[in-house]
Order: C-alpha cells, then structure tokens, then sequence
C-alpha cells in the first residue's frame, strides 16, 4: 500500500516523538473547516470542545481519509479507535503593542492573544479523564492538524524533540525545540507523551490547530508498515538531541512483536552497578539508556530492579497531589519522584525496566500484586500490562483481582493494564460490569482540579472510562467470553459522553442485534442538529464530499 509508512518514518517517530504527513485532502476541504471554526467560535458560541466533529461533520472526512488512517495503523494497529476527546486550539492574534517582541522558541509560557485556547507552557498531556499511564511504548498519538497555512509569525505548536521518553519536563534543552510552520492540510503525529506548546500569534488572523486523540486497541502482531529492515538503526533525520539506542531499539522491537531486549550487545554483569547507579542521573538521557541497558540484561537486571522497586514504597506516591501542585503534572522539586495523580500515573523507571525484560519478569512481578504498599501494587500492574500478552491468563486473573482494591487509583492503573491483557475471562469481566453499575459513595467527589477546569468528572466517572476501554479491548481480541456484552450496554447509562462514546464502538465490533439496538437506541435521542453549512454544498460536491 503506497500511503504506509516507511522504515525511516516510524524510526522517526520512536526516536523524535512525532512525524508530519500530508493530508492529501483538497485545498477546498481546508479553506471551508476555517470558515466554519470562525463562525462556530466567534459567532455562536464560546468553545467547541469535544463537541467539534458533531458541530463540523466535515471533520469526519479527515478522520476517514486514507493517508491519515493508513499512517495511524501503523503506528498503532489496524483497529485503533479515536477517543473521544478533541479540541480546536486557537491562538489569537496578540495586541498591536506585543508583537515588536522578540520570541525565544524556547520560552515557557509567553504571553498569549486575548480569547486563546492553546497552552503555551511547556507540557506533557494527561489522561484527565482516567489518570491513564505514560507508556514508552506506543499506546496514544495526538494528531495536530492546521487547516490553515500558519507561518512563524501566526503561532504554529512547538514540540520538544525526545520528550516523550520523560517522566519530567526538567531536563529540556533548546537543541530539541522543532519550531516551523506549517501549511494547510499538515498533520503532526505525536506520541501522547511528547512535550509541546502553543506560540503567541504576531498576526491579524486567528490560528486554528485542531487536536484529535486515537488510542490503540490491541497489542502488535506484525510489523504494520513497509518494513524493510528488522535491526533498529538510528533515523536520518534525527532531531532530538539524545542518543539512547537501546530505549529506541525496545520500542522498534516491540511494534515489530519481537522479544524487546534483542539486537544490540547485553552488557556484562558486570555493569549491573554502574547501570544501577545511572539509573539516578539527572539527566533524562543517562537515567534512560540504563534504564534500557538493564532491560536488555533480562534475567540478571530482574533482581536488583525488583529491590530498587521496593526502595520507593512507604512514600505514599499513590496520594495525588492537590491541582495546584507542580508534583500534579510530573514536576515535582524532585526529578526522581514518580506519582499517581489525577491528571496521569508516571511509573517507576524500574517498572518500566521490569516490562521491558518481558517474561523473566512475570514471576517476580506476580509477587508485587499483593504487596502491602498501595505504590508497589499498581508498579506492578502497570509492568505486567506492558508486558501484554505473553502473561498468562492465570496471572491475569491476578491481576484482574485488582479490581476489588479499595483505592480508585490501583483500581485504574489495574484496568489501565488490562486494556493491553485483553484475554481476562469472565470473572474478569464481572468485575468490571460491577464497577460500571455499583456506585462508591467514597468516589463522588471531584476527580480533577477547580470546577472551571472540569472538575464535574468524578473519581467514579474517571474509572468507569478506563473500565469501558478494557471491554474495548477485550470486544476486539476474540470471541468475548459471557457477560462482556452486557456490562457494555449497561455503561451507556454513564453520566458523561466518553464512557457511552467508547462502548458504542465497543458494541458496533460485537455487532449482535441487541449490541447494534442498544447503539442505536443510545445514540438516537443525542442527535446532534448541526447547522447546515451555509455556502459550501457546491464546493463539497465538486470534492465529492457532500
């Protein structure tokens, strides 16, 4: 297939975090969307949010396109799902007086135009809506997508090259800031994880970025894209200023559904050590490669990783700081502290390694379930989902009894990993069908931030989003065992759009009549009245896309 991405692409986006591609839609396509956030956002209403593609449908054309679905296959498998959040950013113009200013690329936070929506301080995003993990592997992509051509001085998204490896933004240098513009159609895909921001607009135009997440579904098989060559080799066009091949190298082995720590040197036992104590450093590269390097050790690096584990317990880095708190977007005084919170879950490096080594890591790791410590227990689960599916089912159901922890955030990270061990069975599944409908009165209360910032969402509704995307996972993977169909159909009745959004999509893969019924039925009374769009119906026929 012509539109699959290249060795040297995905190398790429391992390597930097994201790749552009071209939308290959019309010029047409494009000048329209515009027009359409112009009266959508100034004319009518404050904010789109999630509600873009229904106020837009011609959206939709550019989430089907085949240039866009083909580049994400490969990136995250065949049946990747776009999650229901997506947003337009816009920069608005600055006032006359600030646009004189020297820009820096590198600053965090300039100062932005009056009505903007785009972030401009230096950022990871977070799972907000379920404190999901940060996965090396890739498991979430943001597509950036600018239907306008928007030059430097209009404001395009930075991104900071390599980030998506870090568990903080602390260690960032200007040699990783990717600053250009952009033309109409462009689309950035950016592993979920990657550092951006938005810039300050020096023009008289409004810039529009919108932003669509798709998550993936089911673990690699085989290689998705026109695969050349099995050995890692750095990309040509590396921009990131680090070099940790062996982190690089897991990552291209694991979408290949190869054994991660293969293809390069093990080091000697000997280093054990001196990885170890790297694995302290400072600097994200340093700290990283160890990381890696131990994980290329498997059996040997088991051990001192376990007891290096267990050294960070008693901390209680399972308590997410208040909203206001640096340590809530992973930049804590400390750039060794790791914490759940309710935005994300950065794990332990050494968690991390432990999923890396694969298999001679599930026996050690089976211990920790039932560890005292609340931390140590999700480290676990966060490990033995990285692993994927060469867990076996048995230590699955472990995992599984999880579930039935008293707290919210082991219970998430636990269905956070099951989304990756899609072969539970029917206990599982019971579980999960008594978290979606059971109510914990000790899990009302706000799940993230002040109100203004979106704090309707409780902790309740924060797990059952995670729950409704294991089912997903399992809907896709086999035939469903018994009772999967119907804790579904039971989750439409959840008090907020993404639960309902991700089981409909889960039911439509089923496909049984009562599945497709109860989508139907959902669906039918949350019709959208979307305005037509006035002006456009012959320049949509001409593009075939009325």
């Amino acid at each position: 297939m012509s539109d699959m991405l290249s060795d040297e692409q995905v190398r790429q986006f391992i390597a930097n975090g994201f790749i552009e591609i071209r939308s290959e839609l019309p010029a047409d396509f494009h000048e329209i969307v515009v027009e359409e956030l112009e009266r959508c956002m100034k004319s009518e209403m404050s904010g789109l949010g999630d509600n873009l593609v229904p106020r837009i449908p011609i959206l939709q054309q550019l989430l089907d396109s085949p240039k866009l679905n083909t580049a994400l296959q490969s990136l995250l498998g065949p049946e990747f799902v776009w999650a229901p959040h997506r947003f337009p950013h816009n920069s608005e113009p600055l006032e006359a007086e600030n646009r004189e200013q020297a820009f820096d690329p590198f600053h965090n936070g300039p100062a932005m135009g009056r009505g903007s929506r785009s972030g401009s301080g230096w950022h990871q995003d977070g799972h907000s809506k379920g404190a999901r993990g940060r996965w090396h592997t890739v498991r979430a992509i943001n597509v950036f997508y600018f239907p306008q051509d928007v030059p430097l001085e209009m404001g395009p998204t930075r991104l900071l090259a390599g980030t998506h490896f870090y568990a903080t933004l602390r260690d960032i240098s200007k040699g990783q800031v990717v600053f250009k513009e952009q033309r109409a159609g462009s689309l950035i895909l950016a592993h979920f994880d990657l550092g951006h921001a938005g810039s300050p607009n020096r023009t008289d135009h409004s810039r529009y970025m919108l932003k669509f997440v798709a998550l993936r579904a089911s673990n690699p098989c085989s290689p998705l894209w026109d695969n050349r060559e099995p050995n890692w080799t750095e990309p040509r066009k590396l921009l990131t200023t680090d070099r940790i091949p062996y982190a690089w190298n897991s990552v291209w082995n694991w979408l290949r559904n190869e054994p991660r720590p293969s293809g390069l040197p093990v080091p000697p036992r000997s280093e054990l050590p001196n990885l170890l104590d790297e694995l302290k450093s400072r600097e994200n590269a340093t700290r990283l490669e160890a990381m890696y390097k131990l994980a290329s050790m498997g059996e040997d690096a088991v051990s001192p990783l376990l007891s290096r584990l267990l050294e960070c317990g008693g901390k209680n880095r399972h308590e997410s700081p208040a909203s206001d708190s640096p340590g809530y977007y992973a930049m804590a005084k400390d750039p060794d502290e790791r914490r759940f919170t309710q935005r994300q879950f950065v794990p332990e490096d050494s968690a991390i390694a432990l999923g890396a080594i694969g298999s001679p890591a599930i026996p050690a790791l089976v211990e920790l379930l039932s560890h005292s410590d609340p931390w140590i227990r999700l480290n676990a689960a966060y490990a033995m989902g990285d692993i994927g599916t060469s867990v076996p089912s048995d230590v699955v159901d472990e995992i599984a009894k999880l579930l039935d922890d008293p707290l919210d955030c082991v219970v998430r990270v636990a269905l956070d990993a099951l989304c990756y061990l899609p072969h539970f069975g029917s206990s599982t599944v019971a579980r999960i069908h008594r978290l979606l409908v059971n109510d914990r009165e000790d899990w009302k209360h706000p799940a993230m931030g002040p109100r203004r910032k979106g704090a309707i969402w409780t902790i309740q509704n924060h797990v059952r989003f995670v729950a409704v995307l294991a089912l997903l996972a399992r809907s896709r993977n086999e035939l469903p065992p018994n009772g999967v169909e119907e804790a579904l159909i039971a989750a439409l009745d959840e008090n907020t759009g993404y639960t309902p959004a991700i089981a409909c999509q889960a039911l439509e893969a089923i496909g049984s009549k009562t599945a497709l019924r109860a989508c139907v039925n959902y669906l039918s009374t949350r019709r959208w009245d979307a305005v037509t769009i006035s002006g456009h119906t012959e320049r949509l026929k001409a593009m075939d896309m009325a």
